[in-house]
């Protein structure tokens, strides 16, 4: 199955909040190491994610009237321990709505099933902590690299359930039932008002559930590389706020998922999104949009 990704957020936060937008999978997390110069920060991001297109193995089929919906809420906040140590915590709030599914059945022939429903509440909640192992400070420019790991803990429910009172696919329930390791890196150059930032989080999955079946998501690579002008002020705590503008790209790499163990559901995708934002040190507003193409096998 191809689907495609169209994603709206409204970022909203405290003083030092950041925000990159992703809403199916864990690049948002990937905070730049100069934005957390202060310390403590909060950072609440708002998504909404359609997937509605439809493909058997690499061939686009028409789209026999499925779709799954998202909107998620996601509550960052992060704690410097000292100048090197940052400690993040990601919970998100989540909304889902599955309009039917598809499958490849023995012979190759797709099969529909027209069931709906959806979930509401807490997903898996992301605890990591970051290490500055480098950093170079100039008169007119600054340099770090940051080394993350972590856990994301399986907070969200699986046990959802769909109107014909099944329980509802892995990807619809508001959690995965599995407890995965976060691995990331992080860097940052500054010269003068310009600012190059790049993240990359892996996360290796295990074996979680949806209802009472078994099932494990396929490992993930994220990744984002983010440009940002600042605007005013013209040096950097000459006054209490920032505007700035910024550009860049997220992205996901995932790979084959496992379903009950005695069989493979083959879900492959890989996620590309372009962001452009004006904020200040208080708000930010952004608009995204991507393409998400996904490959399901029986």
């Amino acid at each position: 199955m191809l689907q495609r990704c169209l994603l709206a957020a409204l970022i909203a936060g405290l003083p030092y909040s950041v925000a990159s937008a992703c809403d199916f999978c864990l690049v948002s997390q990937g905070i730049s190491p100069l934005q957390t110069l202060n310390g403590v920060g909060l950072r609440v991001n708002q998504h909404y994610t359609l997937l509605d297109e439809v493909y058997q193995g690499d061939r686009e089929i028409t789209n026999p009237g499925v779709r799954e919906r998202f909107w998620t809420t996601e509550l960052s906040g992060f704690y410097g321990v000292h100048d090197r140590l940052l400690l993040i915590a990601t919970l998100p709030v989540r909304k889902t709505d599955g309009q039917g599914d598809v499958s490849t059945d023995a012979n190759g022939e797709v099969e529909v099933d027209t069931a709906r429903g959806g979930d509401g509440g807490v997903g898996d909640l992301a605890l990591m902590g970051r290490y500055t192992i480098f950093s170079h400070h100039t008169l007119t420019s600054t340099t770090l690299l940051a080394a993350s790991a972590g856990v994301k803990l399986p907070t969200g429910s699986t046990d959802g359930r769909n109107d014909d009172g099944d329980f509802l696919d892995a990807h619809i329930q508001l959690g995965t039932g599995a407890t995965d390791v976060l691995l990331g890196r992080s860097a940052s150059h500054a010269v003068k008002r310009w600012n190059l930032s790049a993240n990359v989080l892996a996360a290796v999955a295990t074996e979680g559930e949806f209802g009472a079946t078994r099932h494990q998501f396929g490992d993930s690579i994220n990744y984002d590389v983010t440009a940002k002008y600042r605007l005013w002020p013209m040096e950097v705590g000459s006054a209490p706020g920032q505007w700035f503008v910024s550009f860049g790209l997220n992205g996901e790499w995932r790979g084959l998922e496992h379903k009950a163990k005695s069989s493979r559901r083959g879900q492959r995708w890989t996620c590309v999104v372009s962001h452009a934002r004006v904020a200040s040190g208080d708000w930010q507003q952004v608009g995204t949009r991507g393409l998400f193409s996904t490959s399901r096998a029986a």
